[in-house]
């Protein structure tokens, strides 16, 4: 695919500056060239963007579902699946984009799918790797802390946005990496890296995040008020 083409530039997000879009964006080199065959598919039918969105969600409960076996085979069926959904989660908002028709609600749709579909996945890893123990209560407990600690993350993250007034979006491109991460963990059959990983990583935003809104608001408390 000549990624110089104009109908597949018509299709991806502008401007991105964060640390992901410049460094690490998976979603450039590997999920936003595989989504826009989906996309070509499905331009000139019927196919709405929040189709795709759902879709992405039934394969992201779908791997949820096989990554709770905590087996080698359902693993790595999971991991694809995992993958396939973010390919389809990436083609939604390239076809908004190709036909020039981005939504407010097709963007918060996907949002919310988004965060069922993440919320969902762990769960499954973490019932996965609780099996995998043979019932060891603390990986249990492990893993839902790890899942509460995400979601808090998550939390975070938006009322942060508010404040600031940042895109939302902005964090795609991490979503990306992470998902990559546990397609490759998931086909290797390492659920305890999934949650090890995910735990240093929210361990790490939470410092971030916190320090990042204290300092904007110590920074917007410090300007002079108007008279």
């Amino acid at each position: 695919m000549n990624k110089n083409d104009p109908f597949y530039q018509s299709q991806l997000k502008k401007g991105r500056t964060n640390f992901w879009a410049r460094y690490l964006n998976f979603e450039t080199w590997i999920s936003r060239p595989l989504a826009s065959v989906l996309v070509r598919l499905a331009y000139p039918t019927a196919v709405s963007p929040n189709q795709l969105t759902v879709i992405a969600l039934c394969l992201s409960l779908g791997s949820a579902v096989l990554f709770s076996r905590g087996r080698p085979l359902p693993s790595l069926l999971a991991a694809v699946l995992c993958q396939v959904s973010l390919i389809f989660d990436c083609a939604d908002g390239m076809l908004a984009r190709a036909r020039d028709a981005c939504s407010r609600f097709g963007s918060y749709l996907d949002l919310f799918l988004d965060r069922i579909s993440d919320f969902c996945v762990l769960l499954g890893v973490t019932i996965g790797f609780f099996r995998a123990g043979a019932g060891d209560k603390d990986r249990l407990v492990l893993g839902l802390f790890i899942i509460s600690l995400y979601l808090l993350q998550v939390i975070l993250y938006y009322i942060s946005n508010r404040f600031t007034g940042t895109e939302n979006g902005d964090s795609g491109e991490g979503r990306a990496v992470a998902i990559l991460y546990i397609t490759v963990m998931g086909a290797l059959n390492r659920l305890d890296l999934i949650l090890y990983g995910l735990g240093a990583e929210v361990a790490v935003n939470l410092v971030y995040r916190i320090s990042k809104f204290l300092l904007a608001g110590w920074r917007s408390e410090r300007k002079p008020s108007l008279p």
